[in-house]
């Protein structure tokens, strides 16, 4: 059966990495929506993991899980493309402020 010490382990695993690519993407916005932007991404990358974390807890397969890596995969590459995003938005300022010839 599934202890819960591995479900918090998978969820550490998986979040961790969510929010922090979260964070930095939420900087690079500009607009007084920010917060909103940045919770809504989180419930949408999050939910499909939370459901099947849920799922595999109370309807506990015989077979292996494939659908919880699955999704750990997705929510990893989410993480992946809002970080990438956030590191181009903050070079592409700090060009434009050297450019400019002010100081950062």
């Amino acid at each position: 059966m599934t202890e819960p010490i591995h479900i918090m382990i998978l969820i550490l695993q998986v979040l961790i990495p969510l929010i922090i690519s979260l964070i930095l993407f939420s900087s690079t916005l500009l607009t007084k929506w920010r917060r909103l932007i940045t919770i809504l991404l989180f419930l949408l990358i999050s939910s499909p993991l939370s459901y099947a974390l849920i799922f595999t807890y109370f309807n506990f397969p015989i077979q292996s899980n494939i659908g919880v890596g699955t999704i750990t995969i997705f929510v990893w590459s989410c993480s992946l493309v809002l970080f990438l995003i956030a590191i181009i938005r903050i070079t592409i300022k700090i060009k434009s402020l050297k450019k400019d010839g002010s100081d950062y």
